[in-house]
């Protein structure tokens, strides 16, 4: 049976709340998830939450969800993050992506994590995206958002906006074309997926006038990649490019910078958006929000993501 690993991020965060939830919304299915952290902060928060939940290591039972755990460093104040935890949530993150990487995994979840704590305690961390790469070995993998509406995968990540221009290459762009293509085949089962590749400038740079990102960048690997039979398009203006008959057309968008296409995803389904990785060789999926340690301790945090992780993570291991 392929198992899928629950990485809930930051304790002091609303990812453990929300992975509860929708656990809780999946108990019969309760045998293929392996929650990771420390067990006795789960069973705090399931009686605090109501969820009946029942907890149990080393289990292979309906009955329970099994947890791999891992003792906190320090004791959890909800809303409150603690440097001293955050070895705590590097060894939860190792523990599921090593585990994939050795096929204990098939599948990994994970819920967000504070970048700046983490790089505070010592680790150089960018990002979940980053980190699953490296510790691949792999080096094209995209991140990809998606809802119900729409995908958009990124170029760059999480950069500085003045450093974006520098870190795109005629050679990435046809990787993550490449890559998005094949896993749009492959995980979503679209047989010839149409893609939307947006420019850098405005305007998609007017012919040159108001940059030569497009000419000199984007549109050789579009020729390039269309001579080879992949169905692309672009480089297209991304104030127009998301217009109800353009969405319709494509089955997923590539952007040349994180705030380029994101806003415009979260903006028509925040909290039912999910993030996965591609090119990886197990699939992470991800929820589409932060810590939000301003509501951590209220009990009050949308589970919607979590849900459509979860869902997603069961629907990519049959």
């Amino acid at each position: 049976m392929s198992l899928i690993a629950i990485s809930p991020g930051d304790p002091a965060g609303i990812g453990p709340e929300v992975c509860l939830k929708a656990l809780s919304k999946n108990k019969k299915d309760n045998k293929k998830f392996v929650l990771i952290g420390d067990i006795n902060h789960f069973e705090f928060l399931n009686k605090k939450l109501n969820l009946n939940l029942k907890f149990k290591r080393n289990s292979i039972s309906s009955d329970f969800i099994n947890v791999e755990h891992i003792p906190l460093v320090s004791a959890v104040k909800l809303g409150k993050p603690d440097v001293k935890n955050a070895k705590y949530i590097l060894d939860v993150l190792f523990e599921a992506s090593l585990g994939a990487l050795k096929n204990k995994y098939s599948t990994i979840v994970t819920g967000p994590i504070n970048k700046a704590l983490i790089n505070e305690y010592g680790f150089e961390f960018s990002g979940h995206t980053e980190f699953l790469a490296d510790i691949s070995n792999k080096k094209n993998v995209v991140m990809l958002l998606a809802n119900e509406i729409l995908k958009v995968a990124l170029v760059t990540t999480h950069l500085p906006l003045k450093e974006v221009a520098n870190n795109i290459s005629t050679s990435k762009l046809e990787n993550v074309i490449k890559t998005l293509n094949k896993e749009l085949k492959q995980k979503w089962k679209i047989k010839t997926p149409k893609i939307c590749v947006l420019g850098l400038n405005p305007h998609a740079g007017e012919n040159g006038f108001l940059g030569s990102e497009e000419i000199e960048i984007i549109k050789p690997a579009i020729k390039r990649l269309r001579n080879s039979k992949i169905m692309v398009e672009g480089p297209e203006s991304a104030d127009t490019a998301f217009v109800p008959e353009k969405i319709t057309k494509y089955d997923a968008y590539i952007a040349m910078f994180h705030d380029q296409g994101l806003p415009v995803l979260k903006a028509l389904g925040f909290g039912n958006s999910i993030n996965i990785t591609l090119g990886l060789p197990f699939t992470r999926i991800s929820v589409d929000h932060g810590t939000a340690y301003e509501i951590a301790g209220k009990f009050e945090a949308n589970e919607a993501s979590a849900i459509e992780a979860i869902k997603t993570s069961l629907e990519m291991t049959r």
